[in-house]
């Protein structure tokens, strides 16, 4: 079932990594460019549990974290002044520049900040802007947390306090700016709208609020139809009562 496809891809996910320490060797690298290869240590399956009783620990920092956006946004959510800054952003942009703007906007900062999840503030305001405009959820999560991530991915954040400190350090800066290029333009290649999307927005909108305005004339009509059929059947049943009654009069009278 369709419900379930999560939990399939997070269960195979897990079994494929488990794998994977099968067979690769762990290795690591410094500031300095050395890399260090380990030998190949697998993780048992009792591993797999331990490991997640750590990773609870470890994440139950960021989780109170996005609760706490959450509960931020949901009370601001109520406020007429936000829903209409949200409305006004989304009328001067469409779908296609917004996406390309957000993307760049969480990759590029990524680089330069210690830690990515200081950014997920802005999430459920850029997730506003881009439902109101009608952009796609998988859009959406492309264009801020994947984004985030690939800016994380690559950071320069040290190799940034290096340069400002003077330090000769190899921080493989150069390799960092290709990866993050690269990986941008083929995220807003695959990501970004092809057309405006808001424009086709309205459009569906106005079609769906002509197509329900049509049914609703349609409903009135046929009902009025029925209450006119109705009223014709009871005035001859009516007039056939009467017809009924004069006749069996005049027998009687005869």
């Amino acid at each position: 079932m369709k419900k379930y496809n999560l939990i399939k891809v997070i269960a195979i996910t897990v079994l494929v990594g488990w794998i994977l320490t099968l067979i690769i060797p762990g290795s690591s690298f410094d500031y300095s460019g050395n890399i260090s290869t380990t030998s190949i240590q697998a993780s048992g399956l009792w591993g797999l549990f331990s490991n997640l009783g750590i990773s609870i620990s470890y994440f139950n920092g960021i989780a109170i974290f996005i609760i706490a956006v959450a509960c931020f946004y949901s009370v601001l959510g109520k406020l007429e002044v936000y829903n209409n800054f949200v409305s006004k952003v989304a009328d001067k942009f469409s779908a296609k520049t917004f996406v390309i703007t957000s993307t760049l906007f969480f990759g590029i900062v990524s680089l330069f900040v210690s830690d990515f999840t200081a950014l997920i503030v802005f999430v459920p305001f850029f997730y506003s802007v881009m439902k109101k405009i009608g952009v796609d959820n998988k859009v959406i999560l492309s264009s801020t947390i994947v984004s985030g991530i690939i800016g994380s991915m690559c950071g320069i954040y040290n190799s940034g306090l290096f340069k400002l400190l003077n330090l000769d350090i190899n921080t493989l800066l150069l390799v960092k700016v290709i990866v993050f290029v690269i990986s941008m333009l083929v995220l807003l290649i695959f990501t970004a709208p092809k057309n405006n999307s808001k424009v086709s927005l309205v459009k569906t909108e106005g079609k769906k609020e002509d197509a329900s305005e049509t049914k609703k004339e349609e409903v009135v009509v046929k009902t009025s139809s029925k209450k006119k059929e109705v009223k014709k059947t009871n005035a001859k049943n009516q007039s056939k009562t009467k017809t009924n009654s004069k006749t069996a009069k005049a027998r009687k009278g005869a």
